[in-house]
């Protein structure tokens, strides 16, 4: 087998801006129910408990369970096909079957296939230049 045109790996700091993101999210809204909640009842309780237990359980459990997973994958482009190599096994991802690449909230790039399935290819760095790359090979391969 030839060498690969491009590699890519989940990158730790593109993952722990993804998780603080989302617990920033998290954290705003458990507030703001939490808020509703105190005002409707009297109980400020709420307020304070609900975004500390859900930090303390995305901080805690969730997020170091999800990358000791993702950090798993690699993914390499040959001029034919994407190839993923993770916990599962490998899987080949033919260049011909793929109708689009988009970047998705700057820490994933979603394939689109001509079957319908969606192949994503998370916490990666230059998610963008990784779509370029993939349409690129495609566009060479496919006219």
């Amino acid at each position: 087998m030839s060498e690969p045109l491009a590699a890519w790996s989940p990158a730790l700091p593109v993952f722990i801006r993804r998780s603080v993101i989302v617990g920033v999210i998290t954290l705003c809204v458990l507030a703001a129910i939490g808020l509703a909640i105190g005002i409707a009842t009297g109980s400020w309780v709420v307020l304070y408990v609900a975004p500390v237990l859900a930090l303390v359980y995305n901080i805690g459990f969730e997020d170091p369970s999800r990358w000791r997973v993702a950090r798993q994958n690699r993914w390499y482009l040959r001029s034919d096909a994407i190839i993923q190599n993770g916990p599962e096994g490998e899987a080949r991802i033919p260049l011909a079957d793929i109708m689009d690449v988009r970047t998705r909230l700057g820490w994933s790039v979603v394939l689109f296939l001509k079957t319908g399935l969606r192949v994503r290819i998370a916490y990666i760095a230059n998610a963008s230049d990784v779509a370029k790359q993939i349409l690129a090979a495609r566009d060479r391969l496919v006219p």
